[in-house]
């Protein structure tokens, strides 16, 4: 009887091992959920992704909303164990720098830097650093040839693509466009960069999706400039590096700006963001699903709150969303995940909860 009584009590506690993990599957399917926090709260920075890990890169700190701007600071997000590490700082200090990975190792071109918000404090770098993981060490690289923020970055046959961008009045010629069409691809084999066809339209701001070996830039704000930093475009032109040659695709269909982009299966998704209403932000939760093949859209579930993410990277299958800006300029430094197959698990000295509780919570507190 005693040993009866032994095997039903084991028979229950797999029963119930199971149920839980059942359970973990079911709620990492489709749907959002906060795993973790930013151990830095920074904004700015940027992301790329080495074997399976999440590295921030640069920014500035929250408290430093008027300077000064520009962050050394690289710290890696590991989603297996839902864990940080922090590794070598970068050598120069920026905010807003383009990221791409190329043989495993991660290359940081241009950004800004500067001691406070005047402009003639305000610094646009050329510099290139390649950051080795294997032996968390970085490496000067040739710059590109002007400085340049704000531009979009991808990545075809091992060769890096800077393309457009805002370039500071002091850095061109008098009265040459801020916003420029410039095109450079940087070869990491060779260490030089050279000049390709122009992009078809003048932008910065812009989202950048490398599908099928072909470049896709894709809205952010045009030239010349018209009221509080328009026009706003909903262009999206299709780069073929192979032919050296641009074409112009269906516009979005709706537009939006200051959104995160990543890559996944054939797709580019398109993560927050927002849309002027009333000459005030109206700010997005949607996540439009852009597809270069069929030069369709469609959608997956929405956030659950409207946000600008400061940055977003994709780990088998899995987005991670890493803080944002929301509404009353609101600052989130949590970490939100989406998408098929993902097992939540427990964050280091935090439970993982849905954002719609933490949201509640916070707005509970007296």
């Amino acid at each position: 009887m005693f040993k009866t009584l032994r095997h039903l009590r084991w028979i229950v506690v797999l029963v119930v091992i199971v149920l839980c993990l059942v359970t973990t599957e079911n709620i990492g399917g489709e749907k959002w959920q906060v795993i973790s926090e930013l151990p830095t709260g920074r904004l700015a920075f940027s992301t790329a992704v080495v074997d399976g890990k999440i590295y921030l890169i640069g920014g500035t700190l929250f408290e430093n909303e008027n300077g000064p701007f520009g962050l050394s600071t690289v710290e890696v997000y590991d989603p297996k164990t839902n864990t940080w590490r922090r590794v070598a700082d970068m050598p120069t200090s920026r905010a807003v720098p383009a990221t791409a990975v190329v043989d495993n190792k991660i290359y940081v071109i241009g950004g800004y830097s500067g001691i406070d918000r005047r402009i003639v404090n305000l610094k646009n770098l050329d510099v290139v650093e390649m950051y080795d993981p294997q032996t968390d060490t970085w490496v000067m690289k040739q710059g590109m040839s002007i400085p340049r923020k704000q531009f979009g970055v991808g990545v075809v046959a091992g060769k890096i693509y800077a393309i457009g961008g805002y370039v500071h009045p002091r850095d061109q010629k008098p009265g040459a466009p801020w916003r420029i069409d410039l095109v450079e691809d940087y070869d990491p084999a060779t260490d030089t960069w050279v000049k390709r066809a122009k992009m078809p339209t003048k932008r910065d701001g812009f989202g950048v999706g490398v599908v099928n070996n072909h470049i896709y830039a894709i809205g952010g704000r045009g030239w010349p400039q018209v009221g509080p930093g328009g026009p706003f475009l909903k262009v999206i032109e299709e780069y073929d590096p192979k032919i050296n040659r641009w074409r112009q695709k269906n516009e979005m269909p709706a537009l939006r700006l200051s959104f995160s982009t990543v890559n996944f299966g054939g797709a580019i998704y398109l993560v927050g963001g927002f849309i002027w209403q009333n000459r005030t932000p109206q700010y997005l939760a949607t996540v439009d699903v852009y597809n270069p093949e069929t030069d369709e859209w469609s959608d997956i579930p929405p956030m659950p709150i409207p946000l600008i993410p400061f940055s977003a990277a994709v780990v088998n299958g899995n987005i991670y969303v890493f803080g944002g800006k929301g509404e009353n300029r609101e600052r989130f430094t949590s970490v939100m995940v989406f998408g098929m197959g993902f097992r939540a698990v427990e964050a280091v000295g935090k439970l993982s909860t849905r954002w719609g509780a933490l949201k509640m919570e916070h707005e509970n507190q007296p």
